[in-house]
């Protein structure tokens, strides 16, 4: 699974990287895959699965896809 972790989410990821191959032994809950990594949900706004916006609790990703992940923007 190809990750890319948008904003100031690569704070979280191991090594700070931006965009992660993580291999999947078969399909997962990306919720799951996130904890693993340390990644917490809260600091998620926005996901994306293949190029569709989806609901991250719901989200079962494999080792095909692709997800990109956006923190909320604050601005003034």
């Amino acid at each position: 699974m190809k990750l890319h972790l948008g904003g100031n989410l690569p704070f979280f990821a191991p090594g700070r990287q931006k965009d992660l191959e993580i291999t999947l032994q078969g399909s997962a809950r990306l919720s799951e895959v996130l904890a693993k990594l340390g990644i917490s949900v809260a600091e998620i706004a926005l996901t994306v699965l293949n190029g569709d916006q989806v609901i991250l609790d719901e989200t079962l990703v494999s080792d095909s896809d692709e997800v990109r992940l956006y923190p909320p923007i604050d601005g003034g």
